[in-house]
């Protein structure tokens, strides 16, 4: 189970307001898909706010260890009994933390009920309004969600932080001693205890204990690795795995870096006129709260994956280094070890990096690269489109879910050894050239040419490239195999030429279109060992019915193994609902295809003059009669169905492919 879930709630009416925040804490606490190999976290984060019509959001409905819900309230909601009934149910929620956010005075009379906790007071704040208040969040997110004492959440029960730096040269004391001034003089002295070590001061127990329970931010200045005891506080902080993070302060050079002082994040800061600006103080404090929420996170994360592997396994939360040898071999005469393996988070590093560790015979993973070739030889469709985008927020998804979701059965399937087949247009910045970056940094990062992708295209899509497109698929050649599907012979005839773009701007070339794409969705299927489907659009498609829903059934027809993933959305969300409850949505039904489809009703009118009726009475009941032939159970298929989780959607999908 995922071990936290972080909500956003907000009302519509406050868009403007809250969006800079919004968008500033899902940078934060997000992989960032532009860059897929960033070792960032990657908390599943979820939206709720009301749209058109509705006067309040649907409740969340997630099933996760712990829930933690951001409510964003002002005057706005404050003066709708609605808004009130609506945060009261939120604390009902089962383990659920809610956690109000005051936009402006008013906010305190939402409820009755609500006045009795603390608000986050984001009316109060003058500058750094982004970083302050992420700042108050992410506490909260560690305080919830990942407080390794396991205390009782209270004013007291604040993140430690231990302040390494040389006692002289001016920059290294400076920074401390504004880091210090500015967690004691705000209200962010509730957030961090920060501890720092007097000159001359012995380095004892004491001093150990506090490195021990602290995330230790590095003031890295121009003499800070010459110094004994800065040495020695980061072998003890590395010694007892803490978060770290390391400011570079850097003001002419260093004649040597000490090495164990590296394989952390760096911030970068300037140091003008003996002080850092503001914005750079609250920027250090933000990343080391990441840091330490990544670290438990991941910590927690990787513990799961630790259970399904055998052997002695050692985790740890950054990659494994140098320093970390005492705590994988025994002291004697001969070289002993304590562990066979080691699981650290993604992205793997280059295996140059561990090369010294592998030659004692230790094998090192992440959790891509654990099961490498498991699935060599296989190949694995994905079916993959967005929904409309009303239908993502009523689950509090929207496409970078579905985006997170491709990237990571990409990185997954491919890092195992499988081939991923994918059908659709080549549209710069759509799912295809998501994949083909996925896949290029994986088979860069792995070392191995045993990673592309297969794309099949239909006539007379693969008309229609322009040079744009035709660029990156030279860049991509040898990752990437293009299959183009000619036209359907049996259409052939209603066509001058099959050299020419066809547009489908009639009812006939729509005809043509959808014949030609159902015969390139058999050619796809047919070279499937296996289909995983999520999402899917309900209108706008040019094929004879939703692509995505032809493709289940075609992969159905053909007995291949398929993976529905219902909680992302789509026509494949009708589908499970109509398999797990046996309730048959509107979108599964030809009167609201016709309806919500300009021309629709006149295709199935060719179809049906062809002799090829598309009956959906009778798709509904092969969809009812679909045998899965997957690996899972039917208690894990359901599990699948239903979940909004892209972890544990790869764990069932994973599982299942190893088993067929």
């Amino acid at each position: 189970m995922e071990p936290l879930s972080v909500v956003l709630v907000w009302n519509e009416t406050d868009q403007t307001s809250v969006e800079k925040y919004i968008q500033y804490t899902t940078k934060m606490l997000s992989r960032d898909i532009k860059r897929p190999f960033s070792r960032t976290i990657n908390l599943p984060i979820f939206y709720y706010s009301n749209s058109e019509g509705n006067e309040v959001p649907m409740l969340p409905k997630l099933k996760s260890e712990k829930i933690l819900i951001y409510v964003f309230i002002g005057i706005n909601s404050a003066s709708s009994d609605k808004w009130g009934d609506y945060v009261e149910s939120l604390y009902d929620i089962e383990n659920a933390k809610i956690v109000p956010i005051a936009l402006d005075k008013y906010a305190y009379k939402v409820s009755d009920k609500v006045q009795n906790y603390n608000f986050i007071r984001e009316y109060e704040l003058t500058v750094c309004k982004e970083q302050q208040l992420f700042i108050s969040m992410a506490h909260e997110i560690y305080r919830y969600g990942f407080n390794e004492k396991k205390e009782i959440i209270s004013t007291t029960s604040a993140l430690k932080i231990f302040l390494s730096h040389a006692k002289e040269g001016k920059n290294g004391l400076n920074i401390a001693k504004q880091l210090k001034e500015l967690i004691d003089d705000s209200a962010m002295s509730r957030f961090f205890d920060s501890n720092d070590i007097a000159p001359g001061y012995r380095f004892d127990d004491e001093i150990i204990n506090n490195i021990k329970e602290s995330s230790v931010i590095i003031i890295n200045s121009d003499i800070y690795s010459s110094r004994y005891w800065c040495q020695r506080e980061i072998q003890a902080a590395k010694e007892f795995e803490r978060p770290i993070i390391e400011i570079d302060l850097i003001d002419k050079a260093m004649d040597r870096k000490f090495p164990f002082a590296g394989n952390v994040p760096v911030v970068r800061v300037d140091i003008i006129d003996d002080k850092v600006e503001e914005g750079d103080l609250y920027r250090i404090l933000e990343n080391i709260m990441i840091e330490t929420i990544r670290f438990n996170y991941v910590d927690k994360k990787l513990e799961l994956l630790k259970l399904e592997i055998p052997g002695r396994v050692k985790k740890m939360c950054r990659p494994p280094e140098m320093i970390d040898m005492p705590k994988l071999i025994k002291k004697g005469e001969d070289i002993e070890l304590k562990y066979d393996k080691i699981i650290y988070p993604d992205p793997p590093i280059y295996s140059e990096e561990i090369e010294f560790l592998k030659k004692l015979g230790i094998e090192i993973y992440t959790p891509i690269e654990y099961g490498k070739d498991k699935l060599f030889g296989k190949k694995v469709g994905i079916s993959i489109s967005d929904p409309e985008i009303n239908e993502l927020k009523s689950s509090g998804q929207n496409k970078v879910h579905l985006s997170k979701l491709s990237q990571y059965v990409a990185n997954y399937v491919l890092g195992r050894g499988a081939t991923l087949i994918y059908g659709g247009d080549l549209r710069k910045n759509g799912y295809t050239e998501q994949l083909l970056q996925e896949a290029q940094v994986l088979k860069d990062r792995l070392k191995t040419r045993d990673i592309y992708l297969k794309n099949y295209l239909a006539w007379p899509i693969y008309l229609a490239d322009t040079l744009e497109v035709k660029k990156w698929k030279a860049q991509y050649r040898g990752l990437l195999e293009m299959k183009e599907i000619p036209i359907d012979e049996t259409v052939s005839d209603l066509v001058q030429t099959d050299k020419q773009f066809l547009a489908p701007d009639t009812v006939d070339n729509w005809y043509v279109w959808s014949k030609s794409l159902s015969k390139m969705r058999y050619e796809m299927i047919k070279n499937c060992d296996a289909r995983i489907c999520a999402g899917g659009r309900k209108v706008g498609y040019k094929g004879k019915m939703p692509g995505v829903l032809e493709e289940i059934l075609i992969a159905s027809e053909l007995g291949c193994p398929l993976y529905l993933l219902g909680g992302f959305g789509g026509v494949v969300r009708d589908v499970c609902e109509l398999l797990q409850d046996n309730k048959c949505s509107d979108s599964l039904t030809e009167q609201w295809q016709s309806s919500c489809n300009k021309g629709y009703r006149e295709l199935l009118q060719r179809y049906k003059e062809q002799g090829e009726e598309v009956d959906y009475l009778e798709l509904q009941n092969k969809l009812r009669c679909i045998n899965f032939n997957n690996g899972l159970t039917q208690e894990e298929n359901e599990i699948l169905f239903n979940t909004v989780y892209v972890d544990e959607a790869i764990q069932l999908i994973l599982k299942g492919l190893q088993s067929i």
